[in-house]
């Protein structure tokens, strides 16, 4: 009964992610379950997204990210060069790119065959990453648990913290409204 994420693919079918019950799919009619019984990464989900060939993506709490192709699960972790096992945020940027923030390993960009991370070596603000966004102008921002924030313009990243007024530097959420102002969801 406790969910981390909601998502609706392009077929109009809702996502729900569960802590510990893996994910539901719901139809409008029905719902249907997935677990690690049919090869989910973990029964604990923490995010959700679908990317443009429509396969969905979830990222589990310590297990990596599993990719769902309508009929089976592909499972990534560390050893096909994920940040961290430890998923929390997943989006897809306009270049077709995945990005997959990471409790600790920083931020992982997948194109379809390989991974490339970012960490604050690269200049991220905070290793632990919550949340992920792209805003109309192609600006990827990444939310963290204590850094604040970290805008990334396809070059380098610059951060954002209680000190340019920021409520807080736990930030876990990130929403552009249709007048293009950032929305960020705070501890």
């Amino acid at each position: 009964n406790i969910i981390r994420c909601i998502t609706e693919d392009r077929h109009g079918n809702l996502w729900f992610a569960t802590q510990g019950g893996g994910v539901s799919r719901y139809d409008g009619k029905s719902f249907t379950d997935f677990t690690t019984d049919q090869g989910l990464a973990s029964n604990e989900i923490w995010s959700i997204a679908e990317d443009k060939n429509g396969n969905l993506w979830f990222g589990a709490a310590n297990e990596g990210v599993s990719r769902y192709d309508g009929t089976s699960f592909t499972t990534f972790t560390t050893e096909h060069g994920l940040a961290h096992n430890a998923v929390r945020g997943i989006t897809g940027d306009s270049g077709g790119n995945l990005w997959f923030g990471t409790e600790g390993g920083g931020v992982s960009r997948f194109d379809g065959s390989s991974f490339i991370t970012f960490t604050m070596e690269h200049g991220l603000a905070q290793n632990d990453v919550r949340s992920i966004a792209e805003d109309r102008n192609g600006n990827l921002w990444f939310s963290t648990n204590g850094g604040g924030i970290s805008r990334f313009d396809g070059e380098s990243f610059t951060t954002f913290t209680t000190a340019q007024g920021l409520p807080s530097n736990v930030v876990w959420s990130i929403e552009e409204d249709i007048s293009g102002n950032l929305w960020f969801g705070t501890g």
